[in-house]
């Protein structure tokens, strides 16, 4: 066999892997079979509990997940691996959300690429269910690496007062209320159903805390002013003219030297020696992902946001990469003359 045929097929069957394992674990999810599995049990035993279930469909699942080494099989009966422990475990923390993205939203989406590369078929919108409920459930799972950056930088700022926009359910906010207990801030969030969710899951920090629901294109309204402005993984939903306006409009309300924060995943690939996955794959996708959508460009690159914020006034411009080098955050001063 030819060498280029053999590493393409080497290729395929890795594929071939790579969606098995995604098709295995979010049918786990939806069925709750991860659950299900913490105990040791047979086909026959899951039949048992689900006797209107395909028996030949379940038993491939099975061997499937055993040979993803999601489970570990004794005689009969299954149950979960220390990997499969891991997905049961951090099921919440955005895992779930991230599955249901790829198999429900980008799978479908990647295989309208020739239409949408000849212009046969429109772009799409987001979907109620990507906007509801996926991309700030997903978020859940960059949160361990991104809020020791946050922490460390309201202490070492000594911030008081905080924006959020786009501030998602809460997470974030949630968390820095309860650190800093003279913080006060404000989390601004366009879709009306997360504002709702951000608003249950904040109401216990009373006035220390006001979660709005509203565009961040039209800060019309008196929020007073503050020590940060924090942008968290939603600057690419801004087309590059709403990016300059909307950080000119934030100059307005930072306080003499505040600082703006932008976190974001980067498009371009960076030092991959530096990685613990030696690949840029990842956010690539991504922003591939993204920017088969109405209205969306992809995924920034690292030259663009430095680009941006300059060309806005501020300065002291610091890049700090998280754990993995997929996002990195972007803080930065203004210390020019107000506007009116």
């Amino acid at each position: 066999m030819e060498p280029g045929m053999l590493a393409l097929l080497g290729r395929t069957i890795s594929l071939m892997e790579n969606l098995g394992f995604l098709w295995v674990v979010q049918t786990g999810f939806k069925l709750e079979l991860w659950g299900e599995l913490e105990e040791r049990k047979s086909l026959e035993d899951l039949l048992a509990l689900h006797p209107t279930w395909d028996r030949v469909l379940l038993d491939h699942w099975l061997e499937q997940a055993f040979c993803q080494d999601l489970l570990s099989k004794d005689s009969l009966s299954y149950k979960l691996s220390k990997l499969g422990k891991a997905i049961q475990t951090y099921r919440s923390q955005g895992l779930e959300a991230m599955y249901q993205e790829f198999v429900v939203h980008w799978s479908p989406g990647f295989a309208r690429l020739p239409e949408l590369i000849t212009g046969q078929t429109e772009k799409t919108i987001f979907g109620s269910e990507m906007e509801e409920e996926l991309i700030s459930k997903a978020s859940l799972a960059s949160e361990p690496f991104v809020w020791p950056f946050l922490r460390n930088n309201c202490q070492k700022n000594k911030w008081q007062h905080i924006l959020d926009i786009g501030c998602g359910e809460g997470i974030y906010l949630n968390k820095l209320m309860e650190s800093f207990p003279s913080l006060q801030g404000v989390g601004i969030e366009i879709n009306p159903t997360v504002a709702e969710r951000a608003q249950n899951n904040t109401h216990s920090w009373g006035e220390r805390l006001k979660i709005i629901c509203g565009d961040a294109l039209d800060l019309s309204q008196d929020l007073g002013t503050f020590d940060v402005c924090l942008l968290n993984n939603n600057i690419y939903y801004f087309s590059r003219e709403q990016r300059e306006s909307l950080l000119n409009n934030l100059k307005k309300i930072l306080k003499p030297t505040g600082q703006i924060g932008i976190l974001t995943a980067l498009r371009e690939s960076g030092n991959q020696s530096q990685r613990i996955f030696r690949t840029h794959i990842p956010q690539n996708l991504m922003s591939f992902f993204i920017a088969c959508h109405q209205g969306f460009l992809g995924l920034p690159a690292e030259g663009e946001i430095r680009e941006l914020l300059q060309q806005t006034g501020y300065t002291d411009i610091e890049v700090i990469p998280l754990p993995f080098r997929i996002s990195h955050y972007f803080f930065a001063r203004y210390a020019g003359l107000k506007t009116s």
